[in-house]
């Protein structure tokens, strides 16, 4: 018996690579640029004190191998997580990397004004 959350999952999961294209841009690239420019600006810090640690100890290059080294982790995870509780992983990046991009936006157009 085919139900509604059964058509809404494979949705989701039919759909998988491009959360990881969504997790890409955001999480990786969004995450990175917008925190690379926040930081060129004199009134904008790191507020992760793991992040804002790296960053002081090996400099702004470090973060994104570190974010690099973050994807494939989740990646590894999706793949031995079953179906269809994986699919979470990729949408999970997705979802924390618009909001972390969209905030890092927020901050540097606060910053300037």
């Amino acid at each position: 018996m085919n139900t509604d959350l059964d058509a809404s999952i494979d949705i989701l999961e039919e759909n998988a690579l491009l959360w990881w294209y969504g997790a890409i841009v955001f999480f990786l690239v969004g995450d990175v640029v917008t925190t690379l420019a926040g930081l060129q600006l004199r009134t904008v810090v790191e507020a992760s004190p793991v992040a804002a640690w790296l960053i002081n100890a090996y400099g702004l290059p470090m973060i994104l191998p570190l974010k690099i080294l973050v994807v494939c982790g989740f990646y590894g995870f999706y793949r031995v997580v079953p179906r269809p509780h994986c699919i979470g992983v990729p949408l999970g990046l997705c979802a924390l990397g618009f909001v972390v991009t969209v905030w890092n936006g927020a901050v540097i157009v606060a910053a300037l004004l």
